[in-house]
């Protein structure tokens, strides 16, 4: 545990007293995952000069020099996060990502991950202002309890779901003197849904989850059968590539209505702001948005959408204070996760949606963006222009075009029409297309390449290769060889599900595979290096090839590089190889004419 020292402390205050004009924001430090307290230190430059400052645990820190813009955080155990101050002032909790899940949370995992029926609550009771754990809090649902132990933690089994169930569950706090919770909202379904509850000094406190397609109305739109349509084996592993060379930011300013960074709040009404980083931020509202018990693809498809409007955020921010409110007047985002949505992102770490190719797409959804009002349903219709006629989405008033959109027909509007339609993304999921959330994506916010106006967003990689090289460099036709790059990973989060791909090429000649040894990868954040095998083909002519070397993202799941997989990057290497003739210095000497 990181502490404060008696210079630090001198020094810290020396510090306040040279400082002509301080940044009055009170900084606190907490785990992401479990809301806990830290430790640790803030790191800033101020002109050529780099200060340290060490934050015990639970210690706000008043005071920063008014000309520091940004400065990062670290504590043991932790990934480090770098944060942007605003130009106003105001309270702000950093939140930090465990380097590892948390042991509990791993446990119950561990346990449910052979029963896919199965319903657990999972989480910590705290008190909101300082994140102490709260012992012995009564944590009940759909008539069975548990209490949070020492730690404030809890978990509770429910009663299972064989079937999708789009109906709410209520969930009681109750802590005694520390205070009393009622959150009315928890979506019933499979799986872990893991739920920081933070309880404020008022001894009756009522809250109400908001789950975004839920709310804006539940309509049938079948099950989840799980099946996929096949597809070919792509021949040549080479394709188009996704927008490159465009990082997400690493972390988002969130206003909430309290310190623990679970009390949503619509912009005017925030008065705390939540630095996290942002797939942490995905993670935290994507199941708030969607639906977690909808078909996997659809939430994939989502979490493209989610990311990259909040990104977009970060770039256009709301207040000067935070980047975007944590309410359904920006993007839903509380203390809570599910299994289902936390599945569906990891598949997707980093990717954005883009229209200029350096900036992120302001990519807006709405629950039903069918352009027919049904006058019968009772639901709230925003969008200003109908025109496209039923069957299809869109809002040309507002550069939003026409798209053909046949599930949506049938179905009326509620939202306003631009971007993805999210009941939209479900129906595609679970038609007879069975389709993947790479063509989702592509189909709401590009039209399936044929894009217009604001309907021209493409996704990006966070992934790069450079410093491609064959070992050894010259080789026959027949022999392994083993090909090497340096490979960077911007997402924020580890890249799990990764194919690495590789052709020779040589004009007159083609491309020249070795799909047999194309090799699963985990890409770690930051740069590192990475190899595979590459056997060349027995007859191949000799001569100069360009050597290429590609990664994909294995969407289709099937170990094998095909036309269903994502191209994140591609790098080529001119003339990187040298083929000889294979009679040449057979034994020695070179072949007699």
């Amino acid at each position: 545990m990181l502490r404060m020292t008696c210079s630090c402390v001198l020094a810290l205050c020396l510090s306040a007293l040279l400082w002509n004009k301080a940044s009055a924001a009170e900084i606190s430090v907490r785990d992401a995952a479990t809301g806990a307290p830290l430790a640790a230190t803030l790191e800033y430059r101020d002109g050529a000069s780099t200060h340290s400052i060490g934050l015990a645990e639970g210690t706000r820190l008043a005071e920063l020099p008014a000309q520091v813009t940004t400065a990062r955080i670290l504590a043991a155990g932790h990934r480090e996060l770098s944060f942007r101050l605003g130009r106003a002032s105001g309270p702000i909790t950093l939140l930090l990502e465990p380097e590892q899940e948390p042991a509990a949370y791993a446990a119950l995992a561990q346990r449910v991950q052979d029963h896919p029926a199965a319903r657990w609550l999972q989480g910590y009771v705290r008190r909101a202002h300082d994140g102490a754990a709260i012992a012995g809090a009564l944590v009940s649902s759909e008539g069975r309890g548990t209490r949070s132990d020492a730690r404030g933690y809890f978990e509770l089994e429910l009663p299972a779901i064989h079937e999708e169930d789009l109906s709410r569950s209520s969930l009681n706090v109750d802590a005694g003197p520390a205070g009393v919770e009622h959150r009315d909202g928890l979506l019933r379904t499979a799986g872990v849904q893991r739920l920081l509850i933070a309880l404020t000094a008022d001894q009756t406190r009522v809250t109400r989850s908001e789950i975004g397609a839920l709310d804006r109305g539940v309509r049938a739109v079948g099950s989840d059968n799980g099946q996929l349509a096949p597809l070919a084996r792509l021949q040549t592993p080479i394709g188009p590539l996704l927008a490159p060379g465009l990082a997400p930011p690493g972390s988002i300013r969130v206003g909430f209505a309290d310190a623990a960074c679970t009390q949503s709040c619509c912009t005017g009404s925030c008065t705390n702001t939540c630095v996290l980083p942002l797939e942490t931020y995905v993670r935290r509202g994507l199941d708030s948005e969607w639906i977690a018990s909808w078909n996997t693809q659809s939430l994939r498809a989502g979490s493209i959408a989610y990311r990259s409007y909040g990104a977009w955020r970060v770039a256009n921010p709301i207040r000067a204070n935070f980047d975007i409110c944590s309410s359904a007047c920006c993007q839903v985002n509380d203390g809570g996760t599910s299994t289902s949505t936390d599945n569906a992102i990891a598949r997707t770490p980093g990717i954005l949606l883009t229209r200029t190719g350096n900036t992120a797409a302001s990519a807006e959804y709405s629950a039903e963006n069918n352009s027919w009002d049904n006058p019968n349903d009772g639901l709230s219709c925003s969008n200003s222009d109908l025109s496209c006629g039923d069957g299809f989405a869109g809002s040309p008033s507002n550069g939003w075009p026409c798209l053909a959109d046949s599930v949506g027909a049938g179905h009326g509007c509620f939202g306003h029409g631009r971007g993805m339609s999210q009941w939209g993304t479900q129906r595609w999921a679970i038609d007879a297309s069975a389709r993947r959330w790479p063509w989702i994506v592509d189909h709401y916010f590009n039209d399936n390449g044929a894009g217009s106006g604001q309907r021209t967003a493409v996704m990006t990689s966070p992934l790069t290769l450079a410093n491609l090289a064959a070992q050894p460099a010259a080789a026959a036709p027949g022999t392994l060889i083993q090909l090497s790059a340096d490979a960077d990973n911007t997402a924020g989060a580890s890249h799990s599900h990764l194919l690495i791909g590789a052709s020779l090429y040589r004009s007159g000649v083609g491309y020249i595979d070795d799909a047999a040894h194309d090799s699963a990868l985990v890409l770690a954040t930051g740069t590192q290096a990475i190899t595979r095998a590459f056997e060349i083909a027995p007859g191949t002519p000799a001569g100069s090839y360009d050597l290429l070397v590609s990664l994909y993202l294995d969407v289709d799941e099937n170990g094998a590089i095909t036309s269903a997989d994502l191209p994140l990057a591609l790098a080529t290497r001119t003339a990187a190889l040298q083929l000889i003739d294979d009679r040449i210095f057979a034994d020695g000497f070179d072949v007699t004419p």
